[in-house]
């Protein structure tokens, strides 16, 4: 164990050179009330946590806490199911004993939070974050109404409510992230490891304007950030899984001296060909990867603060055994500076203003696969590479004034994109070919925003969202503009949106913990880049080629949300159920139908068709049963449809849910899950010929101790009968994994 420690200590201490030896301070006694903003009412089991720590609490009937702490700068996190979070910096010296009064106000929108690290809230809800992650996939997997495109063993793309791509907001620390790979193989979700994730927020429909204009959610990636509140730290993790033999290592640590603080990650994963229950492994199914994450915090005085943050990620020789392509290589770099202020006034409470610029790079070759055969593009092979250059600014300002609050957004971005592929054939007399799939498209983006929450009368709340974005676009290469101006037959391909959004939520208190919420929102969402201008780009659902449309108009959505939530001591339930009518629903036609003839070629553009209409909803439940053992549960359902087509969409999830019996005692502490899925028989005929699904049923089984300070042991089995299945958005019927053992084994100092 000396040993360990020396290494840890080892790989902790060369970035930190120059830093002082740590003084320890006598303990302090922080103590407050948390209590309802609107009704003045205290707020009993509600959480206080001291961020970057294991350290907190919850109050008692009266809503009071103490926490010991010794002198130092510290930020707390307050939470309370049903009310929006808050955090705040505490400064302790000596003589600090001044208590507390902390008002929270009642959430008026449902934003499903995972947090990874952090003092449990009252009873645990039900999509807290399971014991054994092996990616941010598995945290989002703990949300009702949140589903994944899976294309290989790697890099699931979110999907929330049936919806997905350009109609999902997906952020990093609010920062605008655009994927390299026409073919979606690299969904931002995938630059972020849970070693450096702190929490991730999902909000569902388009009731929440500030992280950008979507229809349907927004996932918000919070990264890990320096801790002030501890001067030395580090976190490792070893795990093994046998279904592909995946290898993984994480180290994380940091240290602080007085107003500055810096804090590093990086993680190994490495995985071989996976086997589907009772089968054999599937071949070409295997990935490598890195990830790693610097951070360096400054305090300036006692009101400002400085963060620069560096976050890449790589992985190579990924397999993609349904797709046409594999990735050899993708990698993306995220830079980013950050200011917070926050003032001695109650009325700012914050301002936070950030720039960055991240770049990523995305090669896709099938040079190891025999193509003489294939049904798409036979005997050829088809490399081909991506890249986005993405620069940007953020700024947030919170004003507060007793219950009422405003949060305004200025958002600007612009985003660089180059696609390319070259046609080499396997038959020497055939020459080579080359094409632009984007020809240096250029998109700016700029949006402003405002979030305001006010009461209305004694419970009940209102939260008003309005937003406006622009965003110019144009293709800059000679050869992509001949292309697409001789499709269309215009001479300016050029391209400026504006929209407008708007929401109101309506949130009402019961009484005794119970919330009924009605949210309505008219939103819309801008085409991508790709789905103006690209060409000649494979679409592996239906099996057609597109190419872009620069005369789209942006999907318009007009929604409807009713939610209940009711919390006790012992018993927890939120549900809801929602509809979506999409208005200019972006598809794909033949090209053949638009030029006048029969043509049975595969090429395909983007337009915008009638519209479409979502509905569905969610449901949670935890009931503890014992003061060590809890019995959770989800389930949700969306139904979709085609209006123009008078047929089911297509990639929309059958009815889902989960349970699992959970128990927690002393040093252990187990989980016995069962996952289940209906069979999907509403598919998308005349659009994509997909194909129906069969429901499953999977049970997994968990557990792990602690072995001494620092040191846990988890195991557990996967898919413990071998169910061969597969979701319904799994691309080509890729299998999910079979039965799966493994042992993590992690150590913190």
């Amino acid at each position: 164990m000396l040993k360990f420690r020396n290494i840890l200590l080892g790989l902790v201490l060369p970035a930190c050179i120059g830093l002082s030896s740590i003084e320890l301070h006598a303990q302090n006694t922080v103590h407050g009330h948390i209590l309802d903003a609107l009704t003045g009412e205290p707020l009993a089991a509600a959480s206080v946590t001291v961020l970057g720590t294991d350290t907190g609490t919850t109050t008692d009937n009266q809503g009071h806490f103490e926490l010991a702490l010794p002198d130092g700068n510290y930020r707390l996190r307050i939470s309370f199911v049903g009310y929006t979070s808050t955090e705040m910096t505490l400064s302790l010296q000596p003589a600090s004993r001044a208590p507390l009064t902390i008002h929270l106000l009642p959430a008026v929108i449902a934003v499903d939070e995972v947090v990874v690290r952090g003092a449990a809230p009252r009873i645990n809800d039900p999509a807290a974050s399971s014991h054994h992650l092996k990616a941010t996939e598995d945290l989002l997997d703990r949300v009702p109404g949140a589903d994944f495109i899976q294309r290989a063993n790697f890099a699931w793309e979110p999907v929330v409510r049936g919806l997905s791509g350009g109609q999902v907001g997906l952020v990093i620390d609010g920062i605008k992230v655009i994927g390299a790979c026409v073919d979606k193989m690299d969904p931002s979700s995938s630059y972020v490891e849970v070693e450096n994730l702190e929490k991730l927020e999902l909000t569902k429909g388009g009731f929440d304007l500030t992280q950008s204009s979507q229809i349907g959610g927004t996932i918000n990636l919070i990264t890990q950030k320096p801790r002030f509140d501890q001067p030395l730290y580090a976190d490792t993790e070893l795990s093994y899984g046998s279904v592909a033999a995946l290898r993984q290592g994480r180290v994380s640590d940091g240290l602080t001296r007085g107003n500055t603080s810096v804090r590093g990650s990086f993680s190994y994963k490495e995985a071989g060909n996976f086997s589907p229950g009772g089968a054999e492994p599937i071949p070409n199914s295997g990935f490598k990867k890195n990830n790693y994450k610097f951070d360096l915090s400054q305090r300036i005085g006692s009101r400002h603060e400085l963060t620069a943050s560096y976050l890449g990620d790589n992985a190579w020789d990924v397999g993609y055994p349904v797709l046409l392509m594999d990735a050899a290589l993708a990698k993306a770099k995220i830079y980013s500076l950050t200011h917070t202020w926050r003032p001695d006034t109650h009325f700012i409470p914050r301002w936070e203003t950030k720039v960055y610029f991240n770049r990523v790079d995305h090669w896709m070759s099938d040079f190891k696969r025999d193509v003489r055969e294939r049904t798409v593009m036979r005997a050829m092979n088809m490399p081909m590479f991506g890249k986005t250059r993405t620069t940007g600014a953020l700024s947030k300002l919170e004003l507060e004034h007793n219950a009422y609050r405003l949060e305004l957004t200025l958002d600007a971005y612009e985003t660089k994109s180059f696609g390319d592929m070259w046609m080499f054939s396997v038959f020497e007399n055939i020459p080579d070919m080359y094409l632009l799939n984007l020809g240096d498209v250029r998109a700016r983006h700029g949006a402003i925003a405002a979030d305001f929450i006010t009461p209305l009368r004694t419970g009940l709340t209102a939260r008003l969202g309005l937003r406006l974005d622009h965003s110019p676009r144009k293709v800059q290469r000679d050869e992509a503009l001949a292309v697409l101006q001789g499709r269309w037959g215009v001479g300016d391909l050029a391209q400026s949106y504006t929209l407008g959004n708007v929401s109101l939520s309506l949130t009402q208190e019961l009484g005794s913990g119970g919330r009924l919420r009605l949210s309505l929102a008219n939103v819309g969402r801008l085409p991508t880049h790709v789905e103006n201008y690209g060409h000649y780009v494979y679409n592996y659902v239906d099996g057609y080629f597109y190419t872009g449309n620069p005369n789209l108009k942006p999907e318009r959505s007009t929604q409807v949300e009713l939610g209940f939530e009711k919390w006790t001591s012992k018993v927890g339930i939120r549900a809801s159920i929602f509809s979506n009518h999409v208005h200019h629903y972006i598809g794909g036609r033949n090209d053949a139908d638009l030029l006048g003839n029969t043509s049975a070629l595969r090429f395909r553009t983007y337009y915008n068709s009638s519209a479409a209409f979502l509905t569905g909803g969610e449901a949670s439940i935890v009931v503890v049963l014992r003061e060590w053992l809890e019995l959770t549960g989800t389930a949700s359902y969306t139904r979709g449809q085609n209006l123009e087509l008078d047929e089911p969409m297509y990639l929309i999830p059958p009815l889902t849910g989960w349970t699992s019996l959970r128990a927690m005692r002393n040093k252990w502490w187990g989980d016995l899950e069962a996952r289940m899925a209906m069979p999907q028989n509403r598919v998308a005929r005349i659009f994509a010929d997909e194909d129906g699904t069969d429901g499953y049923f999977v049970v997994n089984v968990r557990g792990g101790t602690t072995l001494g300070p620092g040191i846990d042991l988890s195991v557990g089995i996967d898919n413990l009968f071998d169910v061969h299945y597969h979701e319904h958005l799994s691309f080509g019927n890729l299998p999910n994994p079979g039965r799966n053992f493994y042992l993590t084994l992690s150590y913190s100092i």
